[in-house]
């Protein structure tokens, strides 16, 4: 009977339920994390100690939640402010995760949620280029088409698994991505196990192509860089200096006003209309007067923001303002927000907001590079925390472009690798005393 309430045989049962609910339904990972953080809560009834209790990571965390419920109780408009706290809960889950994720075998853990990575991936691919939604019943489909063309060979559709969008789709795989291809170089691992991680990042990789998201393949390029980064340090430093006059290059051509994307033939074609449409101002006009109408909200409301959830009461007058001077029909409504997290962050929460979000990412940053030094190159540790430290970074960059840090699927993927490298943190502390 005392087995049946063991601590840390249901800690066992929920991390599974967490890493594989994590693929494809944000209520199985809800409640695996709600489970999690109660069990850890009657532990700590039991015996009153907690080993986290002065990590800054932990009290970066909660100044953030602290000052999103503030904006709300302080600023000029009327808002459900402890409803602040339903987008940012999740987040004491990486301060969890370094302690209890050594109740599991790491690998085996891993390899399960790699398996059904796989298996998203794959779904995600054959959404491309059939447009499919077989998990969910006809009258809930959420098929995105992003050109129909003239034969059923041109058509493609948005690749987004079972989530309900291709950026939450993308922004997922995103973090997954840099985490698989850290581990091709595990020394720990065997050669099959490496070879299987680099058979299933290739697909991961094809299935955030198929994402059709610009914004997460820039985050990839991002993670990718800080990998090679691990590998080759010198000669990345070179490919960045040539990356970035070929991209100022590309740049000056494709924003030409003279310049435009023709209608695309095939599905080839489709990729790099898509590609190229990043590099085009008018193509991207919508995004810039949304981050335009952000920044001139944020002047007036600098300090305390607008509020939990009042993009939809507040951004409209200054959507008028940009309308009226530039003609321009915004694409979504306002409730949307302004696409960049944080614009969004600042805008919501005001300065004080925004500073204790950037503090949880550059204190979780700094926590991942004085680790690596500690460990040995190439080994698991050590591919688990560049493989978090590259994925943190890409997400980072995607962040300019959307609102990422709000999709529950992707925060709770996010905060899943904060939580690994924080493993690892702990585990070496641990072996020192």
């Amino acid at each position: 009977m005392s087995s049946f309430f063991s601590r840390k045989k249901w800690n066992r049962v929920f991390l599974y339920l967490l890493f594989i609910c994590s693929t494809f339904s944000i209520a199985g990972t809800d409640a695996s994390i709600t489970m999690l953080f109660l069990i850890t809560f009657l532990h700590w009834l039991w015996d009153r100690r907690l080993s986290q209790l002065k990590n800054p990571l932990l009290w970066a965390i909660l100044f953030f939640m602290a000052s999103a419920v503030f904006s709300g109780l302080v600023n000029a408009y009327e808002t459900e402010h402890l409803m602040a706290l339903r987008t940012n809960w999740r987040l004491l889950l990486p301060i969890l995760l370094a302690v209890i994720l050594n109740d599991v075998a790491e690998d085996q853990l891993l390899w399960v949620f790699f398996v059904f990575v796989m298996l998203i991936a794959i779904y995600g691919i054959i959404q491309y280029f059939t447009g499919v939604d077989w998990l969910r019943p006809d009258d809930q489909n959420f098929t995105t088409p992003y050109f129909s063309g003239t034969s059923l060979e041109n058509s493609v559709f948005h690749g987004k698994g079972n989530f309900t969008h291709h950026l939450t789709y993308g922004g997922f795989l995103l973090l997954c991505f840099p985490l698989l291809a850290s581990l091709i170089f595990c020394n720990d691992w065997n050669a099959f196990s490496r070879l299987s991680a680099l058979a299933i990042a290739i697909l991961v990789l094809l299935a955030i192509g198929s994402s059709l998201g610009r914004s997460i393949w820039l985050g990839t390029a991002m993670t990718g860089t800080i990998l090679f980064f691990r590998l080759f340090p010198k000669a990345t430093m070179a490919i960045m200096v040539i990356a970035l006059a070929g991209g100022t290059y590309l740049y000056t051509q494709f924003s030409k006003p003279s310049f435009e994307i023709q209608t695309p033939t095939n599905r080839i074609e489709v990729i790099q209309k898509r590609f190229i449409s990043g590099l085009n101002l008018k193509s991207n006009q919508d995004r810039l007067l949304m981050w335009e109408t952000g920044i001139a909200a944020i002047k007036d409301h600098f300090w305390l923001g607008i509020g939990y959830n009042n993009d939809s009461v507040v951004m409209p007058a200054y959507r008028k303002i940009a309308i009226k001077r530039t003609g321009h029909r915004f694409q979504n409504n306002a409730g949307t927000g302004v696409h960049n997290i944080y614009l969004q962050t600042w805008l919501n929460y005001g300065l004080i907001g925004f500073l204790g979000y950037l503090s949880i990412i550059l204190i979780f940053l700094a926590q991942s590079i004085r680790t690596l030094f500690r460990t040995t190159r190439f080994s698991f540790e050590n591919s688990i925390v560049w493989g978090s430290i590259a994925g943190v970074c890409g997400f980072m960059v995607a962040g300019f472009f959307e609102n990422n840090f709000r999709d529950g699927e992707v925060q709770a993927m996010l905060l899943i690798l904060m939580g690994l490298s924080l493993s690892q943190r702990q585990k070496l502390n641990d072996r020192i005393f």
